[in-house]
């Protein structure tokens, strides 16, 4: 389609199927998200998602055909953002000293940073329950875990140490910790004293496991 000027015409390219999906999936995503934080995992259904998207339900089940569907998206969905925020934080960072504070950093920033982070907690604790949720979900966590362990290690080409594996978890599990008593209401400030403490101990244990302290 080409809108002509007094001069010079201007090309406008029509939207493609694909970028209408995205701009739906887009929709979904933060919907979700939304929903997530304010009403919990069971009080999210497909029907409300697609409302609060703006979104007719036909389209939604079009890409997502089951709930268990649209929750893997948004787990994917914040996987690649939290791998972009890890990238993007370690990419000028050369020595171990400097990667591990500036994975902490990232750490902090993912809890404190908007509603995703106890999206993905509410999405967590429903797989214990819903067996197609369990399923659709499982090979994203792998994926993510994978990925985290590998960063934490600075190996991402070999198989890590694995009492980095130790460390991931217990980092995930405070992250995950601190996103439900920011829910319980909190104060950041509390929060941001004893994420302190632990980063002391976090980035000790993993400078000696990187064999720079005794």
């Amino acid at each position: 389609m080409t809108v002509s000027s007094s001069s010079v015409p201007v090309v406008v390219r029509r939207r493609t199927q694909a970028d209408r999906s995205a701009v739906t999936r887009g929709k979904v995503v933060q919907a979700t998200v939304m929903l997530l934080q304010t009403q919990g995992y069971a009080a999210t259904t497909v029907q409300r998602i697609a409302k609060t998207a703006g979104v007719s339900l036909g389209a939604l089940q079009h890409q997502f055909p089951t709930k268990a569907q649209v929750m893997a998206m948004v787990l994917r969905h914040y996987a690649v953002k939290r791998a972009r925020l890890y990238r993007r934080a370690l990419s000028m960072k050369g020595s171990p000293e400097e990667r591990v504070d500036a994975m902490l950093d990232t750490m902090w920033r993912l809890v404190t940073d908007g509603p995703e982070f106890l999206a993905t907690v509410e999405i967590e604790l429903a797989r214990r329950s819903d067996p197609d949720l369990e399923a659709a979900t499982a090979p994203v966590l792998a994926r993510i875990d994978q990925f985290m362990t590998r960063w934490l290690s600075g190996q991402r080409m070999v198989t890590p140490d694995p009492r980095f594996v130790e460390l991931r978890l217990l980092n995930s599990a405070l992250l995950r910790g601190m996103a439900v008593e920011r829910a319980r209401g909190v104060p950041l400030e509390d929060l941001a004293r004893s994420f302190d403490v632990w980063r002391q101990f976090s980035r000790a244990q993993f400078l000696r496991i990187a064999g720079r302290q005794d």
